[in-house]
């Protein structure tokens, strides 16, 4: 009769490729957040510009520069920083412009970053929708908004230039990336958070309530901003 305790294992029925997949991944490099050397109180308000539509709405020349946040594990060529902060002079709100693409794994660690670090009371996103959430059934010439908040959020009726968006139907789980892990933190911190959504991605900031308003507390002419707008010239080609 065979020894079972000492006889050698039998091979494993896994290849080693298989194996790895059981391996802990090593650990992710924490996000740098690298702030201007002159403090300044807490921000009221933080504006995180996400949607082309919403980035044309930067001022040009764009404010003072805030912070950046850096991801260490992005690639070296990537010379600038996926997410730069600037200070609005005027009206004291900080402008978190997504100029780069934080990849989907590395949001929640980027978000956090964010709202830990600036300490806002209250969190304005400006996002789009994608087609693919609704099953391609957005029309292509429709603009669309509407808008996703935390409890706090809603205990206050809205955050700023939010308040007169209606609810995004049916809201489900149509949103991912940044923006949807900066609503997670803010409703695990208990701050006020409203993301308004668009539709179409490079639509024209004139074509959206929530734009025109933000436009005018930043000082920037919505129309003027549509040249602006990345993938402008691809959205034109839907209306020929």
């Amino acid at each position: 009769m065979d020894d079972v305790v000492t006889d050698a294992p039998p091979p494993s029925r896994f290849s080693p490729d298989d194996l790895d997949n059981f391996a802990v991944p090593p650990p992710q490099p924490t996000p740098i957040l690298v702030v201007s050397p002159n403090p300044s109180p807490a921000p009221r308000l933080l504006i995180v510009l996400i949607s082309p539509t919403s980035l044309a709405l930067l001022p040009s020349p764009p404010p003072p520069l805030h912070a950046s946040l850096l991801l260490p594990d992005l690639p070296l060529h990537q010379s600038q920083p996926p997410i730069r902060v600037y200070l609005h002079p005027s009206s004291g709100t900080l402008l978190a412009a997504a100029h780069g693409a934080v990849p989907a794994h590395r949001a929640r660690a980027a978000a956090r970053s964010l709202v830990s670090a600036l300490q806002p009371e209250e969190v304005l996103v400006l996002d789009a929708v994608r087609s693919g959430a609704y099953r391609g059934m957005l029309a292509a010439d429709e603009p669309v908004e509407g808008k996703l908040e935390t409890r706090a959020a809603r205990r206050r009726g809205g955050v700023g230039a939010a308040k007169g968006v209606a609810v995004l139907a049916p809201p489900g789980s149509v949103m991912d990336g940044l923006g949807a892990a900066v609503m997670a933190e803010c409703e695990i911190r208990g701050r006020a958070a409203s993301m308004v959504v668009t539709w179409p991605a490079a639509a024209r900031p004139s074509d959206f309530g929530v734009m025109r308003r933000v436009a005018t507390e930043l000082g920037v002419d919505p129309v003027k901003a549509a040249a602006r707008v990345s993938g402008r010239a691809e959205l034109g080609a839907l209306y020929t």
